[in-house]
Order: C-alpha cells, then structure tokens, then sequence
C-alpha cells in the first residue's frame, strides 16, 4: 500500500489555521474534511471554526471506525449511523460553548464542514460523500470513477463576482478596487449596491449575470437564482441541506442532512486500485495519482488564473497574503 498526503491553508502567515482535516487508518478508512470558513472570525477556544467543525468530525470518524467491526458487511445501516454520530458530535460542540438554542434558531449561526470518506465495509469500499469534497476511485475493471457534489449554488455566486469585476476593468485599471468591490459583491449581494459600484452599475450587472445564469441553468428556479444574486454568499445558509431547492448543498452542521445530499455507492475492495480524496482547494483535477501530479495541477491553475475570474471562476481568489482557499490531498494505492 502507498500513502501519499499534502494539506496546507490558505493562509500564508497563519498555515496551522488550515480548516482542513484528514484522517488516516490504513486497512480501515480514510476522509479529507473541509471546515467551512465563518467570515466573522469566530473562534471556538483557540480554533475558528472550520477549523473546530473539520476536527471534531475528523475525531469521530476514527472513533466510529475503531469502533466498528469492519470484517463485517454493515451497508446502508452503517451509513446511517455513522452520518447520526457526524451529527451529534457537532451538536455536542455547540452545546460545549452554549450555542445550542442559537444555532437551533438560526443557520448563519452554525458551524459546519464537508465529508469525503471512504472505508472498508466487509469484502466492499463504502464511500460516504456530503458536500463539495471530492472521491476519484480507480481500477482495471472499473476505470476511473469520480464523485463531487454539484453545486450550481457556487456557479451562480462566482459570477457575481466575475461580472462585477469585468464591469469594473472596463471602467478602470486598477486591480485593487477591482477585487475590493468584486469581493463586496459576492459576500452581499446585488440587492443594495456595493460601496464604488453606482445603482445603474448593479443593476446592469445583476441583469448580465442573471441571463447568464438563465443559459447555463435553465432548469434552476429564476425565482431561487435572484434570491441569491440578491443576498450573496451572506444568505446562502438558507440553501444548505434544502430537501428541494435546486440550489441546495449538502453539510455536516449537525442538523438534518436530507437524503439527496448524502452521496454513498459501494464497490468491491478488490477491484479499487487507488482511491483519492481532495477538498475544494483544487479547481482542477490531473489524469495522474499522487501529491506531485496534484501540486503541478494546482501550480498551472494559479498561473493562468490568480483571481478565478477566468476558467476557474470562483467566489475568491489568491493574493499577496494568501491561496484562493486550504487544499488537501489524500491517495491510496492498494497492493493489487
């Protein structure tokens, strides 16, 4: 068996706030966890909380998996409850820093983090996916297989901040306000105009940005799309674990995940070659296994497109202090 592992943050002056976990039982199982980044800072004792979220999921993937007699088959049972103690462990931690009527209340209150797991299930590989992280599986009879949530939601926003900072370049040349204002966009929305971007600027790139929503997603509720135009990634809580919405995304946040975001498919161990893991951190996936074919990937990606407002179009970008968001890699080859 060969191992191969790589996790870094964002950050360039603080890299041990990387709000990315991963968990490491050879012969048992393996998970990459992505902490979402709570942007008013927020810490849980000396964490923030991504960081607080990914760990304490982290910890009680190991627990369960040790816990478990994995020689025997344990299907959509052991799912489930796996899935319910995810849950309780982050219900634990609010109710260890008294936030549990608050984050009850109100979803912009909690924590949360995305999973990607794979682990031995009797003579099978179960794989267990909620949200954004990645699975990419491979083997002689299978080919490549790979899993990633989709996530319309993350399109809608990107372009939000792409349009606003197309809008702005062709107004002026400096890079600075650009990002500034772009990055105000995305976080509130279209709704009221960001600080440097006048009425009639808004609105003509809110109506851009929503005809092109409309080609790229015309199965998605208009209706659904200008809420978020309007609230940016601020409001966009109100989406995660929908059981309906054609915006929804699935997270671990310690409340009902519905059934449509827990991803999970099974195949037999003998037949998986490698198996790779990877949080949101790459934008782009290589052909090859392993760290150094993943870091060239993500090396090419930030010399052709820095800011992702290019073919990588995301909701932030990479700058002076720092990487667009943490990365973590994660890949098994088994001996066969």
């Amino acid at each position: 068996m060969q191992i191969e592992c790589f996790s870094l943050g964002k950050r360039f002056a603080t890299p041990e706030e990387n709000e990315d976990s991963v968990v490491i039982l050879p012969g048992r199982g393996y998970a990459v966890i992505d902490g979402v980044t709570d942007r008013s800072g927020r810490r849980f004792g000396a964490m923030r909380a991504g960081r607080f979220a990914s760990a304490r999921v982290a910890a009680e993937v190991a627990r369960f998996l040790l816990a478990e007699d994995l020689s025997l088959r344990g299907g959509q049972d052991r799912v489930n409850r796996l899935v319910e103690a995810l849950s309780a462990t982050l219900r634990d931690g609010y109710a260890a820093h008294g936030l549990s009527v608050r984050a009850e209340a109100d979803a912009t209150a909690r924590i949360g983090c995305t999973l990607a797991l794979g682990y031995h299930d009797g003579p099978a590989l179960q794989l267990v996916s909620i949200g954004d992280s990645g699975i990419r599986l491979s083997g002689k009879t299978l080919g490549t297989i790979r899993h990633v949530e989709a996530k319309p939601l993350d399109r809608v926003t990107a372009l939000i901040r792409r349009e606003c900072w197309a809008y702005l370049g062709r107004m002026r040349a400096d890079p600075l306000p650009q990002r500034a204002i772009s990055d105000d966009a995305v976080w509130n929305g279209l709704r009221q105009p960001p600080a440097g971007l006048s009425a009639e600027a808004c609105a003509e790139v809110r109506a851009h940005v929503l005809t092109l929503c409309s080609e790229e997603m015309p199965t998605i509720a208009r209706a659904e799309i200008e809420r978020l135009l309007d609230s940016g990634i601020s409001g966009q809580r109100a989406f995660a674990n929908h059981p309906t919405s054609d915006l929804g995304y699935g997270v671990l946040d310690g409340f009902t995940i519905a059934e449509r975001h827990v991803f999970t498919a099974d195949y037999a161990a003998a037949e998986v070659a490698k198996l790779e893991l990877f949080s949101d951190g790459y934008f782009a996936e290589p052909e090859a296994f392993g760290v150094a074919a993943w870091e060239a990937s993500f090396a090419e990606v930030e010399r052709i497109d820095p800011d992702k407002i290019g073919p990588y179009a995301s909701v932030k970008g990479s700058g002076p202090d720092g990487w667009t968001d943490d990365r973590t890699y994660l890949g098994i080859a088994f001996d066969r």
